[in-house]
């Protein structure tokens, strides 16, 4: 018989400092009687106690505060027992009665903050019976879900389960150091998958996505790759078939490349999935406009309508805050971290295309310096 082993606490150094004021949870863990304690080795943490995962807390993805029929949906869900976890809408956010972890979001976000999967590493426990909420069913919302539940249960937190939540960070916050410049667009799928390096985390970023499946389905999916780099058979062809798809639609003119500021900024229009990253073959920061985005209105209602994102590859190309300041003056709703932002989430935007461009041409002279870019070249 194996001895009883108590859980590896990570701990992140000064994770709670850089995010204090976002994050000011501070719970003491309630257990519902002692916790069974689970003699793990690194090698068998493949088999998470999923039953037992199924009975500490309750999950839940949240509507967009202007929705329709969002009150309805999202009412159930928050209360004094709630933990957010990116939520990203304030109006949202103080109902969650346990606090929320957003460090990349809001006016506390800077450049440097953790992804809110690396905060759950060592963020205070919510109680026993707590409904874990997100309005944004990616890797870092489900996975600091999962991670607050593997440590609710004791589990063990290897160095390969450490190590795949900082995986799953860097991708979040498209951590992938400095632009390489202009290139041609790869020809083939695969080429563009390796240009990004994040095949398996964009298989479990479609997971994670699946709106098919239940949250704690979801969860339970991120536990199984957080403990044992488990992919799902369903999903690992994801990432080649999108970009597939993406060049697909790029052959037969489905997506738009232009560009501004002296090709300092990619202008990409399409409603294609994923377009937004063919910009940084061409320029460090990106303005994408998806003309027919889906927004969700409750009830799986869906209306279709311009949606922008706005992406540097890494920080000091363009100040993104500023921009999204001027933006907010126009049309209030507009957030996002560091690196990325984007227009409401909730309901299509009202700007033009030509405006938006204006405002985030404007603050790249409010941005670090940097050397001379190449202008568009041919795809």
């Amino acid at each position: 018989m194996l001895p009883r082993r108590r859980a590896r606490r990570y701990r992140q150094g000064e994770v709670h400092a850089q995010v204090s004021e976002v994050c000011s949870v501070r719970t003491r863990h309630e257990a519902d009687g002692e916790r069974q304690r689970c003699a793990l080795s690194p090698a068998r943490t493949a088999s998470p106690n999923l039953e037992m995962m199924r009975s500490l807390y309750a999950y839940g993805l949240l509507l967009p505060a202007r929705a329709v029929n969002s009150e309805v949906h999202n009412r159930p869900l928050l209360g004094a027992r709630t933990l957010g976890i990116e939520v990203t809408e304030p109006v949202l956010a103080a109902r969650c009665g346990l606090g929320n972890i957003d460090p990349q979001h809001g006016s506390c976000s800077t450049s440097s903050a953790p992804a809110a999967i690396e905060v759950c590493l060592d963020h205070p426990l919510p109680p026993g019976g707590a409904r874990l909420v997100t309005i944004r069913p990616d890797l870092d919302a489900l996975g600091g879900m999962t991670l607050l539940t593997l440590r609710a249960r004791d589990e063990f937190l290897s160095a390969d389960l450490v190590d795949r939540v900082h995986a799953a960070a860097r991708a979040d916050k498209f951590d992938r150091g400095a632009w390489p410049g202009a290139r041609r667009v790869p020809a083939t799928a695969d080429e563009i998958v390796e240009a990004f390096g994040d095949g398996e985390i964009t298989a479990l970023a479609a997971a994670c996505a699946d709106d098919a499946v239940s949250p704690r389905d979801r969860v339970e999916t991120a536990a199984r790759w957080l403990l044992s780099g488990t992919v799902p058979l369903a999903y690992l062809a994801a990432p080649r078939q999108r970009t597939e798809l993406l060049l697909r639609a790029l052959r037969e003119g489905r997506i738009e490349i232009g560009m501004a500021a002296e090709g300092r900024i990619a202008v990409v229009t399409s409603e294609a999935p994923g377009a937004l990253r063919l910009g940084y073959f061409f320029a460090p920061v990106v303005v994408a406009c998806n003309p027919a985005h889906p927004f969700k209105t409750g009830n799986r209602e869906i209306c279709g309508g311009r949606k922008y994102t706005i992406a540097q590859w890494e920080p000091g190309h363009v100040a993104l805050d500023l921009a999204v300041e001027a933006l907010n003056r126009r049309e209030p709703g507009w957030g996002g971290s560091a690196t990325i932002k984007g227009s409401p989430q909730s309901a299509p935007s009202n700007l033009t295309l030509e405006a938006v461009v204006a405002v985030v041409e404007r603050m790249m002279a409010h941005s670090n310096s940097k050397s001379s870019l190449p202008t568009a070249l041919d795809i």
